[in-house]
């Protein structure tokens, strides 16, 4: 059952997975020579694998692509532990070696990672498999149990106690939340692609804000992407307010370019294969679909810079006042950038969605938008 499941994520003998990981070394020992290096906490390491680390994990689980695989796996008579734990195991290496692989390498080239830094990030990691698993297999009949993980891995990251104390209460947990997959069977992991779609057909009256109404019933179908967001800015502040004590000036620009990583809206043409052929087909698709989405794709941004600077400075920033009026100028360009990426250049080679929400073209923008906070934060 692992060779079935990991012969479509990993690849053919692990290829991709070892691919994956190869490029990440390359990465980490080119970044590593810059001789950069970043202060960071250990609960902002902690939050930033267990956030990272869990939206891939659900965005892999509720693949509608990830669902076509499991409708024959639900066919078949199996053992449902072993199953499970084969499913576990391999999603938490797709994760690992294609995702996470190059979130570690960016911890080693411009952080200090000690041995004990290594240990807290693994456990922090294993924690967001066995509770992305657990939170994804319980939603459906039981939400709240759901957000008692989601809840329990923030409170790890923010309650960290010191030394060998953080490593016994992280490896608790992991062990709380496998031992709990136990009491799970597979038909909860069961997905229908096409659930909650509500299509309306009108046949008079000319359609009006059409960009919008499809990113509105995007984001409706897909609602993980909304909380994925909101969650996105909540660690954007904790990481900001974290850097700024720590005396780095450019706290809050960091900040603010670290909300455009996870917006879903970056990848909605590449999400949606149907959506890009018809484009590829349509006359003037630059003035008639492409300008329209990047004026929505502005609005969005511009909301969302504006909780990340409104959340930061009510917690307590103090370095982001000169943001404030850059947050237009960071939105223009994103919404400029990413709607010319998604038409020039749209991710068409993907296995999973967490491969598209994830895949490293969407970190252009924010590198890009990094690079101009530094600057603005030094002049």
């Amino acid at each position: 059952m692992f060779k079935m499941l990991s012969r479509k994520l990993l690849g053919e003998n692990c290829g991709s997975a070892l691919k994956n990981v190869f490029i990440s070394v390359f990465i980490a020992y080119g970044l590593y020579s810059i001789g950069k290096q970043i202060p960071l906490s250990e609960k902002v390491l902690v939050l930033t694998a267990v956030v990272f680390s869990g939206t891939l994990v659900i965005q892999t689980l509720g693949s509608a692509d990830n669902a076509k695989l499991l409708r024959g796996l639900f066919a078949m008579p199996c053992d449902e532990r072993r199953t499970l734990a084969g499913y576990t195991a391999v999603t938490g290496l797709y994760v690992l070696t294609s995702k996470v692989s190059l979130l570690a390498a960016l911890f080693f080239s411009f952080t200090k990672m000690t041995t004990y830094r290594w240990v807290l990030f693994l456990l922090a990691f294993l924690y967001a498999v066995f509770g992305g698993v657990a939170a994804f297999g319980h939603f459906r009949k039981r939400p709240y149990i759901s957000v008692l993980y989601v809840a329990a891995g923030v409170a790890a990251a923010f309650l960290l106690p010191d030394g060998k104390a953080a490593v016994i209460a992280l490896a608790a947990a992991d062990a709380v939340c496998a031992g709990t997959l136990f009491f799970l069977k597979m038909e909860n992991f069961r997905i229908d692609p096409t659930a909650g779609r509500i299509r309306k057909v009108r046949t008079t009256g000319r359609p009006a804000m059409l960009i919008p109404r499809y990113l509105g019933r995007y984001l409706l179908e897909h609602k993980a992407y909304i909380f994925s967001t909101l969650f996105i800015v909540g660690f954007a502040v904790f990481f900001a307010l974290n850097a700024e004590r720590m005396g780095l000036d450019i706290a809050c620009g960091m900040g603010l370019a670290a909300v455009s990583i996870n917006s879903p809206v970056s990848t909605m043409v590449s999400a949606n294969r149907g959506l890009d052929r018809k484009l590829d087909a349509l006359p003037a698709k630059t003035e008639k679909f492409f300008i329209p989405f990047g004026v929505t794709l502005f609005c969005f941004y511009l909301v969302c810079f504006g909780l990340f600077l409104a959340a930061f400075h009510i917690a307590g920033g103090k370095g982001g006042i000169r943001y404030i009026a850059i947050a237009p100028v960071f939105a223009a360009e994103g919404a400029f950038l990413t709607s010319f990426l998604e038409n020039k250049y749209p991710i068409k080679t993907w296995k999973t969605e967490a491969d598209i929400t994830h895949n490293p073209r969407k970190y252009i923008l924010p590198i890009a938008l990094m690079i101009e906070a530094a600057l603005v934060g030094f002049i």
